[in-house]
């Protein structure tokens, strides 16, 4: 087995077991709010045409959404006001099936908003729930604080990129910044799952040591191995996306640091955003 299978199937486990509980402390659910605060102030940025509803929800053209990592579907939520239809896919079935049960609560159809089980780093052959059309030639693709679970970055970058509307569609990705590693521009500022961790690392180099917390700055955790990187600097985005085909690439940093609970020793982390187009 390979690492990179190695460490998704880590993750897998992990986020089956906490898909109903991961974002119910306190602090947790403030760092929900702050990522869906700075996507909605910064929504115009991402660059994405987004549909206007009337009253009954209808729209006179489509925006398709892809929200990979999804988890329950923080991200996919904050920007459904804006979308047509959102699909979510995680490796995840616990966070696959807590996506859906909050759709559900919200009264939305499976055909306006729904998740399904999938790993676009896979041998695509094994992934015929999200090979059909109707996962691709999506106007945004969002990947949000999950990119630094992710072992090979190069490759989720292309295959993210691969299903966007080329020419049109955007990829935006939320994710830290290294620990001490800082770019302020644009916009006076600069899962998805929301437990990060990890040494700065701008290369994408696995986290070699999981037997204590990568920090070191608290007690060891179970996420810790569930983490390939300890976040991305500005420069690394933008040499991962370019690389994957993506032109007109930005980059921001959100307003405020995310403040992590006690477990977490109460440390705060920079978030980023990042964007780019898909080259025709």
């Amino acid at each position: 087995m390979s690492e990179a299978t190695t460490l998704a199937e880590t993750n897998r486990q992990h986020w089956d077991e906490f898909a109903r509980s991961y974002d119910e402390p306190a602090w947790a659910k403030d760092i929900v709010r702050e990522i869906a605060a700075g996507v909605e102030k910064n929504r115009d940025w991402i660059g994405v045409e987004w549909v206007k509803k009337d009253v009954a929800g209808h729209s006179g053209r489509e925006v398709r959404m892809l929200d990979y990592a999804c988890g329950p579907g923080n991200i996919a939520s904050t920007l459904f006001p804006y979308v047509t239809h959102v699909r979510g896919v995680d490796l995840s079935s616990g966070m696959v099936k807590e996506f859906n049960r909050r759709a559900e609560a919200l009264n939305l159809s499976p055909d306006q908003y729904y998740a399904l089980e999938g790993d676009l780093l896979a041998d695509p052959a094994t992934q015929s729930a999200i090979g059909g059309k109707e996962f691709f030639d999506f106007d945004l693709v969002t990947c949000s604080l999950a990119f630094h679970h992710i072992e090979n970055s190069e490759l989720a970058s292309e295959r993210l990129v691969e299903r966007l509307k080329p020419g049109t569609g955007v990829l935006c990705i939320i994710d830290l910044v290294p620990d001490g590693s800082h770019h302020h521009h644009g916009h006076g500022h600069g899962h998805g799952h929301g437990h990060t961790h990890g040494k700065g690392d701008d290369h994408g180099a696995e986290l070699a040591d999981k037997t204590q917390s990568p920090w070191g700055a608290y007690p060891a955790h179970p996420t810790d191995s569930t983490i390939a990187h300890g976040g991305f600097t500005k420069e690394r985005m933008w040499s991962l996306l370019k690389g994957a085909g993506c032109v007109d690439v930005e980059y921001m940093e959100l307003d405020k640091a995310l403040a992590f609970g006690p477990e977490f020793a109460n440390i705060k982390r920079r978030a980023f955003m990042v964007r780019g187009r898909r080259a025709e």
